[in-house]
């Protein structure tokens, strides 16, 4: 959409802000909207964010605010997205028993202290479930090494919190009905502290059903209490069954309670206990979650156990001391800082294993990706089960078999990626068009000056890339527009690196990407210039000009920024997501910007990642010698399209993806253009 509507609004907040680029945002129930001449009453579910200000709503109140409506993203349980144009005013206040767990929060957040913020912010993490504190390197790298699930409050926590209530009771002689309800009922408040996350809501119904159980006394199985767990959420939320979090909570939980015995006891034989449990745990979870994390990260974390071996013994007095820090914070505020700042030592050595583990070299196993990968991981689970579970010997072979095959032909295609990507980069690149998934980065050098076009969606793809380019400045930044996989990843582009300029499209667009990509530019103290078509500037040997935006831009994507590189050896092209409509008007003024460039050889960074909405014409008229396609594995928008493919197939251009060949480097060379590939993730 080109355009959003603006109106006055008052909504209620569901959930606690949540942190994210330099904004703050939450989960709301749309009240009512003034739409000029009348208020009209609605109830929409939507998430709204805004400035520092929006940082400060309490869950459970009414604001009102004007609230620039946006279309949500789909699939999603929202109706809509939006943004606070102003700051939020208080119209009705929460419900007391929520506004006293909000003040507990506040309490406990303004005496936590620690021994360094990423350290104090993770206890809060832990504890109740706030992450706002905590850096994005740190979350980075977290999500590097797979202990993304230490950042937020788990099942384990729930787990912590009904044992000390039922396990303190039982010391002091309380009844067993005693114990159950006085269990249950902190169980509830815990949940009303933190918020009602999915792995929250899945393991508070599970405990909840344990704990009745076990007061009616009745032995309850655990695998059915998960169950009964899962589809009393299911029918009474059915979004969470397309919620990453929630499935990744349910499978962890499945693992443990399925796995966790029959290894450690087999491990026993070989290992002291208390490691054999350990590692039996760490596999369990990891294992159950791989079709999922395939999912989400393209490749098995290489350092995984490891990490998690070392950080999940510090988890449980990290929770308990934030929890009774949290508990203690309105009563004894010294006392709170001083719980917190004992947990925070033990946080603080989880973030040094994240950051450890996360910069050794290839932090991340190439695997199979997509569908492949699922049914791979699956066979994978059910022959570790029938291993470990089966007492018949032949069968046990088998499955011993089927293991080994499943792990023998993934470090073979491991090893023969890796073996290519030892000759990545060439040695003389000019071009490097970045692996980041479903977005676009693309490197541009010319006599030690560096270009960056754009910079994908996360931050640690486009940092390991620039890393391995040995590149420590970059002389022009150039963000095409502000959809999340061309700016998302900007703060690990520019962390740590000395940025010349910027060059920013100049399509208005007030999306919470625009809006913080331009904030963290001016944080940065860095130049930004707007784009406009005409625009020409060098990069060391080479030329470029800007060739959109132009006119009037009918989306961001239409007035995205399109560029012409002019070296001495080649020429480049790069379209950023410009359509068929814009490609067009670029067809239409080719003899105003071609000319001379058409007798070197030309390289193509295709425009949104290969999706069908190309001009055929444009590209058979400049015949481009390479086509760099930037496109996720496995993505679920059908990139590249067969069209495109089929367009760059028949005019004899080579075409280069990152899905199938990792990180491109192109450069020039005796015998013409030539590359080297990293290979694929």
């Amino acid at each position: 959409m080109s355009e959003f509507q603006q109106h006055s609004a008052w909504f209620e907040v569901l959930e606690n802000p949540r942190k994210a680029h330099q904004r703050f945002s939450a989960v709301v129930r749309l009240k009512q909207i003034d739409l000029g001449s009348s208020a009209v009453g609605l109830a929409a579910r939507g998430t709204v964010s805004g400035d520092v200000e929006f940082g400060e709503v309490h869950r459970g109140s009414i604001y009102s605010c004007q609230l620039q409506f946006r279309p949500a993203l789909q699939p999603s349980r929202d109706g809509f997205s939006g943004y606070c144009r102003d700051e939020p005013k208080l119209v009705q206040i929460a419900p007391a028993y929520l506004d006293g767990f909000t003040a507990l929060r506040e309490n406990f957040l303004g005496n936590l202290s620690g021994v360094s913020p990423d350290a104090a912010g993770l206890v809060a993490g832990l504890a109740i479930g706030d992450t706002s504190a905590i850096s994005e390197q740190v979350l980075a790298d977290m999500k590097l090494v797979s202990l993304t699930h230490l950042t937020a409050v788990s099942g384990a926590n729930c787990a912590i919190v009904v044992a000390l209530v039922y396990f303190l009771l039982k010391r002091f002689g309380a009844r067993r009905t005693s114990r159950t309800l006085a269990a249950l009922v902190a169980l509830v408040g815990y949940v009303l502290l933190v918020g009602a996350q999915p792995s929250v809501l899945r393991s508070a119904v599970m405990a909840g059903a344990v704990l009745i159980g076990s007061g009616a006394g009745r032995r309850t199985s655990p695998v059915s209490a998960l169950a009964l767990a899962v589809l009393v959420l299911l029918i009474a939320d059915p979004w969470l069954s397309i919620d990453f979090g929630f499935a990744l909570s349910v499978l962890a939980t499945l693992g443990l309670l399925l796995l966790t015995s029959p290894m450690t006891e087999w491990l026993s034989a070989h290992l002291p206990s208390w490691m054999a449990l350990s590692i039996a745990v760490a596999v369990a979870a990891q294992l159950f979650c791989l079709p999922v994390l395939l999912q989400l990260q393209g490749g098995l974390a290489s350092y995984s156990l490891a990490a998690n071996l070392l950080a999940e013994p510090l988890v449980a007095p990290i929770t308990v001391l934030g929890i009774l820090g949290c508990l203690l914070a309105y009563p004894l505020p010294w006392l709170a800082g001083a719980l917190s700042w004992l947990a925070s030592v033990a946080a603080w050595c989880i973030t040094r294993i994240a950051h450890g583990f996360a910069s050794l070299p290839k932090p991340t196993i190439e695997w199979f990706s997509g569908v492949a990968g699922v049914l791979v991981a699956i066979t994978l689970i059910v022959a570790v089960l029938v291993f470990f579970k089966s007492r018949g010997a032949g069968i046990r072979q088998l499955a011993a078999l089927a293991i080994a095959l499943v792990v023998a032909i993934s470090f073979s295609i491991t090893g023969s990626r890796y073996v290519r990507s030892l000759s990545w980069p060439m040695h003389n690149w000019q071009i490097v068009n970045c692996d980041v998934g479903q977005g676009d980065a693309l490197v541009i050098r010319s006599a030690n000056r560096i270009a960056l076009v754009d910079v994908g969606r996360d931050d640690a793809p486009i940092d390991a890339c620039l890393d391995r380019l040995s590149v420590e400045s970059i002389d022009l930044l150039m963000l095409t527009h502000f959809d999340m996989d061309h700016v998302g990843g900007l703060s690990g582009a520019i962390a740590g690196r000395k940025i010349g300029t910027a060059i920013v499209s100049s399509f208005p667009d007030e999306r919470w990407g625009a809006l913080g990509a331009l904030k963290l530019l001016r944080d940065s103290g860095v130049p930004i210039n707007s784009a406009s078509s005409g625009f020409t500037g060098k990069l060391g040997d080479i030329d470029f000009e800007l060739l959109n935006p132009a006119g009037s831009p009918e989306d961001s994507n239409d007035g995205s920024i399109a560029a012409i590189w002019r070296g001495p050896e080649f020429n480049l092209i790069t379209l950023a997501d410009l359509g068929e409509r814009g490609q067009m008007r670029l067809a239409a003024s080719l003899s105003t910007w071609w000319g001379r460039g058409s007798q070197l050889p030309l390289v193509l960074k295709v425009s949104h990642h290969g999706s069908a909405d190309q001009y055929a014409e444009l590209i058979e008229t400049i015949h481009p010698q390479l086509s760099l396609i930037s496109v996720g594995k496995g993505n679920s928008y059908g990139h590249p399209t067969g069209r495109t493919l089929n367009l760059l197939n028949r005019i004899g251009s080579q075409i280069l993806r990152t899905d199938e060949l990792g990180a491109i480097s192109v450069g020039s060379t005796a015998h013409g253009l030539g590359f080297a590939t990293s290979g694929a993730g």
